[in-house]
């Protein structure tokens, strides 16, 4: 973990010319307290992370979207995930930007609706999504410094056995560090999806992943956002979009250096 850490401080440094490049403005930059720090991250998985949520939201101006080679504003549906309604990441970039963590963030989307795990593997179909989000960062000369995976639900539904989900993740994990991503992945626990109450298997499973020696590290557990956090009793509404994406926000504050302190914030104007 020491490696990334130090890999992140300075890709936000290196990353400065690259952002005044691509018009990516930060309130650090402006007032040369430090160099900007930039988050990129591949949020990949299934419908909750894939723009299936109940309202759409746009980010603020220093949340991209990075797709095909182009960076965008993050605006619901974000491009790269297959659903047509609101996303938990616009939501979580905002929180980044407004705790003082990050002053640019950049998501790269690879998310599809309805999808198991084994889909996700270098054998699977939807590898090649991911294939090319790594390319998309590498050729803008960017790093991932966040991999976010929010899937389960459907390994929950087929009844997936335990140990074949943490042996297909694995897989899937190795198949991006053969493409030169050494940034640290973050599992959710994510069983829970309208009839189908938490599956105890697939929740423990994903728990039991976590090794952070070899960079995998806990993300929120969504199991614990009942029914009322979901307009159809799988897919998050407005409360439960905002009540996920803090989760993810405190998951990924915990793990960064104890000496990355927050932007200060702007002083208030004089009455």
């Amino acid at each position: 973990m020491a490696g990334w850490i130090t890999g992140l401080i300075a890709l936000t440094a290196a990353c400065g010319m690259h952002i005044a490049s691509t018009q990516l403005t930060s309130a650090a930059e402006a007032n040369n307290r430090r160099p900007p720090r930039m988050m990129v991250a591949l949020v990949f998985g299934q419908s909750n992370a894939a723009n299936f949520g109940e309202t759409r939201h746009t980010a603020g101006p220093n949340v991209h979207v990075l797709h095909k080679g182009r960076l965008y504003r993050a605006r619901d549906p974000l491009r790269g995930a297959n659903g047509e309604g609101g996303s938990v990441w616009t939501r979580l970039g905002d929180k980044l930007i407004a705790e003082g963590l990050f002053d640019t963030v950049i998501f790269v989307p690879a998310a599809v609706g309805g999808t198991e795990i084994a889909r996700w593997t270098p054998d699977g179909d939807l590898f090649p999504l991911v294939e090319r989000a790594i390319e998309d960062v590498h050729r803008r000369k960017l790093k991932f410094t966040h991999l976010l995976w929010h899937q389960g639900e459907s390994d929950a539904m087929l009844r997936t056995h335990p140990g074949e989900y943490q042996r297909l993740f694995r897989a899937m994990l190795a198949g991006i560090r053969s493409r030169g991503v050494d940034a640290p992945i973050f599992v959710a626990a994510a069983t829970r999806c309208g009839q189908y109450p938490v599956n105890e298997d697939i929740h423990w499973a994903q728990r039991n992943l976590v090794s952070p020696s070899v960079g995998i590290l806990a993300g929120p557990d969504t199991d614990l956002l009942d029914e009322t956090f979901r307009y159809d009793g799988c897919h998050f509404s407005k409360q439960g979009l905002e009540a996920h994406a803090q989760m993810w926000l405190e998951h990924i504050k915990a793990h960064l250096p104890a000496d990355w302190m927050p932007t200060p914030a702007p002083p208030a104007p004089k009455p």
